[in-house]
């Protein structure tokens, strides 16, 4: 198959299989009395962090440390500048929720962490072992202090244990041949059009893989479960960084970052950190400012990306 069919083929997979296994999780997380924050930061932003992690890490098994790398920055300037912006976009007045300023911290060192390797120029030895195991850690704090029981609405009373498992099933097979399918079209459309690997992990993967960021906080911001919208952009972007990047990096053995991610994408990210404060802080005074603020951030980060 050519890469005109193969990338919209795997993004099409990686959507699909990133809302089962949100959907599926879910139901699963709160048949085990999972709480609601917990869901929303842990378990969704898993979820919608698992596309990252298949294509990060078939990335760097297929020798395309580019693409995954620059999918993960991407990803991550994608999940608030495109995603948190356009749902602000359709939102009214009040519509962010007061978030712990602990997980936002965690963001933030997880994003200062990303930029200290990206200045080393790889990652390996001991640093993937490390993020995975400050991942977990943080994920164990999140369950420990703030776990409480949730409600089961109509729906997932209705869904067992197998019926959970089976959507599980399907979603990593959709997610392995996606992000296989996706991986295969990039560098084809690379060696065609003499584009820059690392410039389409930025653009086009990272906006393949944030699909399911995007179809949830949609769809969070509709049922106005803002906490989960959020919960889920803070940790997807945590995810993607010490768990994509560290399973990836563990597989492969080493990860290498290019000095074309020095250029311009350090100051991208803390920006974007930086304006994700912001947001938390004064978005709802006017979230439709802040929304058109980050498209048009985004749009002008894309047009430079390609210049």
């Amino acid at each position: 198959m050519t890469f005109y069919i193969l990338i919209p083929l795997g993004i099409a997979l990686l959507a699909f299989g990133g809302d089962f296994i949100v959907s599926s999780s879910t139901a699963l997380a709160k048949k085990m009395n999972i709480s609601p924050m917990i869901i929303g930061i842990a378990i969704i932003g898993f979820g919608t962090s698992i596309p990252e992690i298949f294509v990060a890490t078939n990335a760097a098994l297929s020798n395309s440390p580019d693409i995954a790398v620059g999918g993960i920055i991407g990803s991550n300037i994608a999940n608030i500048l495109l995603v948190l912006g356009f749902a602000l976009f359709l939102s009214q007045k009040n519509v962010l929720p007061k978030i712990s300023m602990g997980d936002l911290s965690v963001m933030a060192f997880s994003t200062l962490f990303l930029i200290y390797l990206m200045s080393l120029g790889f990652i390996g030895g001991i640093w993937p072992a490390l993020m995975i195991s400050f991942l977990l850690v943080y994920f164990f704090l999140s369950f420990r202090f703030f776990n409480v029981n949730p409600s089961l609405d109509e729906n997932e009373e209705k869904k067992n244990y197998f019926q959970i498992l089976g959507l599980l099933i399907f979603s990593f097979i959709a997610l392995f041949y996606g992000s296989d399918f996706l991986i295969q079209g990039l560098v084809g459309l690379a060696k065609k059009l003499n584009i820059p690997e690392s410039v389409l992990g930025l653009s086009l993967a990272a906006i393949g893989t944030s699909l399911p960021e995007l179809s949830v906080t949609l769809f969070s911001i509709i049922r106005k479960k803002s906490s989960v919208a959020l919960g889920n952009i803070i940790g997807s972007n945590i995810i993607n960084i010490l768990g994509a990047l560290g399973v990836a990096s563990l597989v492969k053995g080493s990860l290498e970052i290019s000095d074309d991610f020095l250029l311009l994408d350090p100051y991208i990210l803390i920006a974007t950190a930086c304006w994700l404060y912001i947001i938390v802080r004064y978005g709802n005074r006017n979230p439709r400012i802040f929304g058109a603020i980050s498209l048009l951030s985004y749009s002008v980060y894309i047009y430079a990306l390609y210049q």
